[in-house]
């Protein structure tokens, strides 16, 4: 079940979960830019947490063989750029785990 789906607000109110979920950040596009715009667009729609679907990786051999072999690499770097997460802390965001919602 996807966060962004009304039933998920007929479930236990004990649920962890987001106030937000974007799938914006994918494909052949990614940057640091896109990022902070799934951030902003998070922020404009008053959502105090945000799920980001990514999907970061090293290269082996079963990654080599999806077709979403490279922008894997992409999100890799993106994400882990000292700049990114700098402007990240900059718009009022703190990374975090479920274990914080």
């Amino acid at each position: 079940m996807r966060a962004d789906r009304q039933i998920v607000f007929d479930l236990p109110v004990n649920l962890r979960t987001t106030q937000g979920f974007s799938s914006a950040f994918y494909g052949e596009e990614i940057s640091e830019s896109l990022f902070l715009q799934v951030l902003d667009d998070s922020s404009h729609s008053g959502e105090r947490s945000l799920e980001v679907m990514c999907h970061p990786a090293f290269i082996d051999n079963t990654i080599r063989q999806s077709a979403y072999c490279l922008p894997r690499l992409t999100e890799l770097d993106v994400l882990t750029s000292a700049s990114l997460k700098y402007a990240i802390a900059e718009r009022g965001y703190r990374l975090g785990s479920y274990l914080d919602v």
